[in-house]
């Protein structure tokens, strides 16, 4: 796994104008807030109240499919990278330093003679440029002459090139999206349905080389890529993490330039705009709030399972842990139905099969069996997983089964052991733990408190929220057992880090899967926002705001009436429905659909 949250950038050109066309953005004003540093890591660091297990029974959350949690990994490598700004004047190739404050484009008096020390290397849409290439500029060193993404297929299926030849060591757009091995998976269905499509253009050509990175052909299957990865991203990932009345109420807002991620890109184009770029140059990208960024899109932390069965190895489950930082015998990992790989886990940077070296030299394919993950075709049975990763025995010494697809874990205030004791090199500076580097980043940005977002919330006009109770946030039962937390640091009841809040916000609504409003309503702004942006060709500011505003209101019926993706795939007569006959791939509109096309 690569540091998280960044990506190295060979010999960065000095900072221009035209590098800062994709800053990052603020929902709401900008707060100081500054917690004792030891009552952070008593809330949030090993063996705290957030390494306390999910609540079990008629308390516990629903939660959604697994691969939903790298899927909304994968859309978070596409919309942000953070680049910081530093002397001379150069997007320095580095995380910015936990503890540093930051300050954005539009936090500055004089934007004009300053500079913000962070910028976005994403467009700010949902466009792939973490697939073809940074900032939707096409990269063709990931392609054939034909226009078709190079692969490793030794193993049998597709896996990224790699080698020393190839800058950070793989053939891939955006490293990141190689931190673990799902997620590097996703991007290669990404792959694998621009192949499929484009191989029919490279098969009716009278040259290949005709339909290469840069010819009508490859622009053509890019953009119907984009749409339909715009559509599962609306259509499927959105409800499962979001409501549907918060998502009608977001498309309602944005149907009348009223919401909040048009004001905050309003406000950044400004800027943009005394800066001398271009209308061009400023559609080209938009600000991600980073109240998203920085806090409420880290929900995933909370989904992970310590370990995931990723496919069946003669008739027996291969599951791997998050991280096996122990030296385990084989012995110890490999009970009666497992298959053991005693040095591998799930960070990514490495092939897709591994050896055995249990019982060598067998090769263990760790290609993901999608009905692991998503629906696909009929509902079955998958081994219930213990907190390494391995799947939990009878008394006969058989694995138990439960319905697959497998889900992740419910969003909530609690997090998978693992992430509080990240193993190098997934970070390179401390803390360890996950949930810490997540409150102590929102302090470096500014972010403002669960509370005080909630209350802009209702002041922009939202519906349904309320402000948590010291009880909901900080639960006697747990925080019993952690009285040095709140007595340490007494200011997190009243400002509560944003985070952490729209965790327990969501942990409240027990019935559903989704987040609660706080949480829900940043996300709905910031994907909503981005998908609008994204849809419009238009350069003109003024027309491009109109049509902005209406492809927004054509799309407020569909989530206005009530719309449960969880539902709606098993119905025959619903788009989304998983089992679909497919005959155009631009009816693809989910996870499912899609891995059933490229399949």
């Amino acid at each position: 796994m690569a540091h998280h949250g960044w990506v190295p950038v060979e010999d960065p050109d000095k900072l221009t104008p035209d590098g800062l066309k994709s800053p990052f953005g603020r929902l709401f004003p900008a707060e100081n807030i500054a917690y004792d540093s030891l009552g952070i890591s008593l809330l949030a660091g090993p063996d705290g109240p957030l390494e306390t297990p999910s609540p079990t029974g008629d308390q516990r959350k629903q939660s959604n499919p697994a691969g939903f949690t790298f899927l909304g990994q994968f859309i978070d490598h596409d919309l942000t990278e953070f680049r910081v700004i530093g002397e001379g004047n150069q997007i320095i190739p580095s995380n910015p330093t936990i503890g540093t404050r930051q300050k954005l484009l539009e936090d500055l008096f004089e934007p004009e003679s300053q500079l913000p020390t962070t910028t976005n290397g994403r467009s700010g849409k949902l466009d792939l440029d973490s697939v073809y290439g940074l900032l939707g500029a096409t990269q063709p060193d990931l392609f054939s002459p034909a226009g078709l993404f190079l692969w490793d297929k030794s193993g049998g299926q597709p896996d990224l090139m790699r080698g020393p030849q190839f800058r950070n060591n793989r053939l891939i757009a955006d490293p990141r999206n190689d931190e673990n091995k799902l997620v590097v998976q996703i991007h290669l269905l990404f792959e694998r349905l621009h192949n499929k499509l484009h191989q029919a253009k490279v098969a009716a050509a009278a040259n290949p080389a005709l339909s290469g990175p840069y010819s009508t052909d490859f622009k053509a299957t890019k953009k119907t890529v984009q749409q339909i990865y715009r559509q599962i991203v609306l259509f499927d990932y959105l409800p499962r993490i979001v409501s549907s009345d918060q998502i009608a109420q977001v498309l309602g807002k944005s149907a009348t330039g009223q919401a909040l991620f048009q004001k905050c890109n309003e406000r950044n184009d400004a800027i943009l705009k005394r800066l001398g770029l271009s209308d061009e140059t400023i559609a080209d990208a938009v600000a991600i709030p980073v109240e998203f960024s920085h806090a409420v899109f880290r929900l995933g932390h909370s989904q992970l399972r310590p370990g995931y069965v990723l496919n069946f190895l003669n008739n027996q489950p291969i599951s791997l842990p998050l991280f096996n930082t122990a030296a385990l015998s084989p012995e110890k990992k490999a009970g009666p139905g497992a298959v053991s790989l005693s040095h591998t886990d799930l960070r990514g940077n490495e092939p897709l099969s591994a050896l055995d070296d249990s019982k060598p030299p067998n090769v263990i394919d760790l290609h993901v069996d999608w009905k692991f993950f998503f629906l696909v075709g009929t509902a079955g049975d998958q081994p219930e997983l213990d907190d390494q990763g391995q799947p939990v025995l009878d008394d006969q010494g058989h694995p138990k089964f439960v319905a697959f697809p497998q889900h992740g874990e419910p969003l909530d205030g609690h997090l998978p052991r693992p992430t509080f004791r990240l193993p190098p090199p997934a970070i390179g500076e401390p803390p360890q733990s996950l949930a810490e580097r997540n409150i102590r980043r929102g302090v470096d940005f500014g972010l403002p408190s669960g509370q005080a977002a909630a209350n802009r919330l209702v002041e922009a006009g939202y519906e349904g929220l309320s402000s948590l109770a010291r009880n909901d946030l900080f639960p006697p039962d747990i925080f019993g057992q952690f009285v040095d937390t709140l007595a340490r640091e007494p200011r997190l009841a009243w400002d509560t880090p944003l985070w952490y809040y729209m965790l327990k916000d969501a942990e409240k609504i027990v019935g559903q899967p989704q987040l609660g409003p706080v949480g829900g309503l940043i996300v709905a702004e910031t994907i909503i926002g981005s998908y609008l942006e994204s849809e419009i060709e238009v350069i003109d500011p003024a027309r491009r705001a109109l049509e902005i505003r209406s492809k927004a209101s054509s799309l407020v019926a569909t989530f206005a009436n009530g719309y449960d993706a969880q539902v709606d795939e098993l119905d025959p007569t619903h788009r989304l429905y998983h089992d679909k006959v497919l005959d155009r791939a631009e009816d693809i509109f989910s996870m499912s659909q899609l891995v059933r096309y490229v399949s």
